[in-house]
């Protein structure tokens, strides 16, 4: 038996947020257990799901939201609620607003 979730645990050095810690649950949990065959099919059709879905998806809510704050915040603001730079908080309003 694969020791999964010894094999996702975070890099050395880094601490997962509580959102990333929720998602590497996820993904223990999707394995965990299953046999090796079971395993590959998983593995692929989550990778699949997270490629072809998932981070387009989430690409769009982070846009969106950038859009949402800017209704009562200044770009200033953002970058400094949110810890990205300018460059990404430019970014994603302009992909936003074009995205609507």
């Amino acid at each position: 038996m694969l020791p999964v979730a010894e094999i996702c645990q975070p890099p050395a050095g880094h601490t997962d947020t509580p959102e990333q810690a929720s998602l590497r649950l996820c993904l223990i949990s999707a394995l965990e257990g299953q046999d090796p065959l079971d395993q590959i099919r998983i593995g692929r059709d989550l990778i699949e799901l997270m490629r072809d879905q998932l981070m387009g998806l989430a690409s769009q809510v982070r846009n969106m939201a950038a859009l949402e704050a800017r209704k009562t915040m200044t770009p200033s603001q953002i970058v400094a609620g949110s810890g990205v730079t300018q460059a990404t908080v430019s970014r994603l309003l302009t992909k936003g607003r074009t995205s609507k």
